[in-house]
This record gives structure tokens, C-alpha cells and sequence, in this order.
């Protein structure tokens, strides 16, 4: 089992989140991840003090991926490898490329889907770029749209019109310039494949929930908001246990 309440305990770990606000969590227990012969302490220091928000995944995108579920216990121990690596300087890079590629194998472990592993993965390391780089965050979201635009429209375009040459280059220009980025290759290139994937659900659930944020901004431009309601059985719980996948 590759989450276990500790080295010596091979039980499946059920730890407590705490509840900070809408988004943020902290991590009340302790545990470990086991793979093979290495051994991650999550957190890494006690008394545990990691604030967590699950899985980043955008909101809009949550129809795809959720925070929780069984990728819960890999994204809480990402989310501590992460704050080590920002915390190391200029090491930092190094450790949080090790971090992701963890977090990937954390998600198989756990059972993961191959597919929706890649998805995590890519997307946490677009976030490594976004976190630790100024300039080359900017290169990686443009090797990815226009790595979109080649194959999606320019391709087709050129092939509809006549220029098979045309559109055979187009097809090979963004696996030409993904190698520009050498050990960083598969992240570029994998972002080219999921953006038309991935765009058109994010686009369309931001388009349905303008449709609905419609008469809570008229109810709220008018004046009409209603009181909120205590729950029928005392106040809520703040802490949420014995998470399960």
C-alpha cells in the first residue's frame, strides 16, 4: 500500500482535514508515502502545519477533475513537496520538478487513471514553470496554443485548401520547437495535445455560469438578498474525517 499512517503501520491513512475557509484546508495528521525503497513523510516536520487546497484544479475544470477523491493523499503530499521547494532557493526548480513527477506516480499508484495522471501532471508542471520562472512561463502557454492552432486549425486549413506539404509541416512544427525545451519535452508537447481538450470545457462552463451568476446579480443590484438560515441541527463541522477515495 503506497499511503500508510507511518513505516511501521502499513494501514491506509484516514486524516483529518481542517476547514480554513472556501478553499484552503490544513492537515491535522500525519502520514507517509511508500514507493519502492523511498519513504516521503507528509508533513515533513510535525506538529503539522500544512494548509492545503486538495488538487488545484480550476473551477471551471472541475466537470473533468476534481480536488478529491483518490488523487486526495497524492495532492496533500504535493502540496507539502511544493512549499519545500520553495523554501530551498535555487534548488527550488530541481526539488519541485521532483515533487511533480511523485505527485504522478502517487496518482498511479492510487489508481489514477493513465490519462487523467497526465492531465495532473502537466498541469502541476505548468505550474512549476508559473511559480519559479518570469519569462519562460510565458513560452510554455505559447508553445501550447500555438502548438493548438497548428494542429486544430492550421493543419485542416491547409489540407481543405490544397497543401498537403503545408499541412505535414504544420503537424511537425510542434514537435520541432517542444524539443527546444530538451528534458522538458513531454510537458510541452502534452500541453499542445490537451488544450483543445481542456479549452473548450473551461470556455463553456465559464459561458454557463455567467447564465446563472445573471439573477444573483440582479437579486443583489435590487436589494433582495435573503437572510441566511442557521442549519436545522446546530452549527457545521469545521473538520472533515476519515477522508476516503
Amino acid at each position: 500500500m503506497p499511503f500508510q499512517v507511518s513505516v511501521e503501520d502499513n494501514r491506509r491513512p484516514q486524516p483529518r482535514l481542517r476547514v480554513l475557509d472556501h478553499r484552503l484546508f490544513s492537515l491535522d495528521d500525519a502520514f507517509v508515502y511508500v514507493h519502492e525503497d523511498m519513504v516521503v513523510d507528509v508533513p515533513h516536520c510535525l506538529p503539522c502545519t500544512l494548509r492545503t487546497d486538495l488538487a488545484s484544479v480550476p473551477a471551471p475544470l472541475r466537470g473533468l477533475l476534481t480536488p478529491y477523491g483518490r488523487q486526495l493523499l497524492p495532492a496533500v503530499m504535493h502540496d507539502d513537496l511544493s512549499n519545500q521547494a520553495l523554501k530551498a532557493g535555487r534548488s527550488g526548480m530541481r526539488l519541485r520538478r521532483r515533487a511533480d513527477e511523485l505527485f504522478r506516480l502517487a496518482l498511479l499508484d492510487e489508481g489514477v487513471g493513465r490519462c487523467r495522471s497526465l492531465l495532473f501532471w502537466v498541469g502541476v508542471e505548468v505550474g512549476r514553470y508559473w511559480t519559479f520562472t518570469r519569462y519562460l512561463r510565458f513560452l510554455l502557454i505559447a508553445q501550447h496554443v500555438l502548438g493548438m492552432l497548428c494542429w486544430v486549425v492550421g493543419a485542416p486549413w491547409a489540407l481543405m485548401g490544397g497543401h498537403p506539404g503545408y499541412a505535414l509541416a504544420l503537424l511537425i512544427a510542434p514537435v520541432v520547437t517542444a524539443m527546444l525545451w530538451r528534458r522538458d519535452f513531454p510537458v510541452a508537447l502534452l500541453g499542445c495535445v490537451i488544450l483543445p481538450l481542456v479549452a473548450p470545457t473551461y470556455l463553456l462552463t465559464i459561458a454557463t455560469a455567467a447564465v446563472l451568476w445573471v439573477p444573483d446579480g440582479l437579486a443583489w443590484a435590487f436589494g433582495r438578498r435573503s437572510a441566511p438560515t442557521p442549519p436545522p441541527l446546530g452549527p457545521p463541522t469545521n473538520v472533515l474525517g476519515g477522508t476516503h477515495t
